[in-house]
């Protein structure tokens, strides 16, 4: 037995690794094809532009995308309770948001675009968004790693459901709208976004990486 343990230990360091060091290989297949889109949105019931409770991005942002894809209005606070992979203080490795999203029979592909310029890491959002294809990112706002749902575009910026955007009141549950012309609760210029993706990564890992759903 004595012998076993140690062996077994090395094999779920090994197992670690893989999943982590993963996560720190650029993709090379990503549709970086010139877009030169003017505006594309995917429609997300408003009823969910909720504000998170305490480091809940993550479930947040898989409601967004449960009730994009599967049209099931789902409380997120029940998605809070069961998503994995958590640190103290709520904080969420995007394995746990995985495998929160495949519990909900949502497929994943993850990305990491750290390879690509500016200008073709746009591309590929607006490809995504094209093909109606939610996009949830791992971005760093105001300091703090933070995940946020792409929901299209226009020709000077992105459209997104921010689950830590301002409430709409003191005490609403809701968010505010930047736009109420266009779809999500948030709007940032690609001057304002592309930063805030770039830096949305922990020492070599999660560089720009994001999770496209289906």
């Amino acid at each position: 037995m004595k012998k076993i343990l140690p062996v077994l230990f090395f094999i779920l360091i090994c197992i670690l690794t893989l999943i982590y060091m993963g996560r720190a290989i650029p993709s090379f297949r990503a549709n970086v094809s010139e877009n030169k889109g003017i505006y594309k949105s995917i429609p997300m019931n408003r009823s969910q532009f909720l504000r998170q409770t305490y480091n809940n991005c993550a479930p947040y942002s898989a409601m967004a995308v449960i009730s994009i894809l599967r049209k099931n209005i789902i409380d997120p606070e029940k998605l809070s309770e069961e998503i994995n992979w958590r640190m103290e203080k709520n904080l969420t490795f995007p394995q746990g948001l995985v495998n929160l999203l495949h519990n909900y029979d949502v497929e994943t592909e993850e990305y990491s675009m750290s390879r690509y310029s500016d200008e073709e890491k746009i591309n590929w959002l607006k490809n995504m968004a094209d093909n109606d294809t939610p996009v949830i990112l791992l971005i760093k706002e105001h300091n703090i790693l933070h995940f946020i749902t792409l929901l299209g575009y226009d020709s000077h910026g992105f459209l997104f459901y921010d689950s830590m955007q301002d409430r709409r009141g003191e005490n609403s549950e809701m968010t505010k709208v930047d736009r109420p012309e266009y779809e999500g609760n948030r709007y940032f210029s690609i001057q304002e976004f592309m930063p805030m993706w770039n830096e949305g990564h922990v020492s070599i890992f999660f560089k720009n990486w994001a999770v496209v759903c289906h």
